[in-house]
């Protein structure tokens, strides 16, 4: 069974994007994927609002397939793939719109952080019931 991503957002691809040899910048990818982490909080747990129980950054790699250039119509996919105690593993895909090519994935652990204690904290049950949902029997449990 290959992955479902129900979070799918288109991305412009704007002219500051774009480096000197003429494709999109490695540094910037990790925007693109962003918005693919906020549309699947919108989707799934809208009461996220960073200011006191939120979800941060634990590591992140990325894989640069194709290059992106100027007019490229793309958009980014993201799912949760493994649900944890504290943590969960996001896989993002940019594909570009025209052809179905896949550009670049994306492997992001993310952290649930208390902002007022600074620190991690056990993620709160109606989130993981709501990703649960969400995801379906392709999410992996720990």
């Amino acid at each position: 069974m290959s992955a479902v991503f129900k979070s799918k957002v288109p991305i412009q691809v704007r002219f500051n994007d774009v480096d000197i040899i003429g494709h999109v910048s490695n540094t910037v990818y990790l925007n693109y994927y962003d918005a693919g982490k906020m549309d699947y909080f919108d989707l799934v747990i809208p009461e996220i609002d960073f200011s006191g129980l939120a979800v941060v950054g634990a590591s992140i790699k990325i894989d640069y397939l194709k290059p992106i250039f100027m007019r490229y119509n793309i958009y980014v996919e993201t799912r949760i793939s493994v649900l944890g105690n504290k943590s969960f593993t996001m896989e993002h895909l940019l594909i570009n719109s025209d052809n179905g090519e896949l550009l670049s994935t994306c492997t992001a652990v993310v952290v649930c952080f208390d902002i007022k204690a600074q620190t991690s904290c056990v993620i709160p049950d109606d989130w993981r019931k709501r990703i649960i949902e969400f995801e379906g029997e392709q999410l992996i449990i720990k």
